[in-house]
């Protein structure tokens, strides 16, 4: 009997990297800090985990070392079966930033 495996196609643009949970800053929206735990990240994109829910289209900002880093979510789901905790996609509105690099800079990267 044939052996069969599903292979679901990949729709990032770039590789993420895993994070230590760590955020190397602060995590705004509407100027409110919010507490969130990073999860995974490309030059471009992050992942993270609160318990907060935000709608898809929010703005935020992650603060890091003084700069202003603009976010706007892009996906939201329930976290996995965990209650009262939301897993979001956020993508980096300013395409000078390198997340990867912003993050391995503060020590946050796995």
């Amino acid at each position: 009997m044939a052996k069969y495996q599903l292979r679901l196609k990949e729709r990032r643009i770039s590789e993420r990297k895993r994070l230590t949970g760590l955020m190397p800053g602060r995590f705004l929206v509407n100027g409110k800090a919010f507490d969130a735990k990073p999860i995974d990240i490309s030059s471009h994109g992050l992942g993270l985990i609160m318990s907060e829910q935000l709608k898809e289209g929010t703005t935020a900002t992650l603060t890091i070392s003084g700069r202003d880093i603009p976010l706007e979510v892009k996906w939201v789901l329930p976290d996995f079966g965990k209650h009262d905790l939301w897993r979001y996609g956020l993508v980096c509105m300013a395409m000078d930033v390198d997340l990867i690099s912003e993050f391995t800079a503060a020590g946050c990267l796995k």
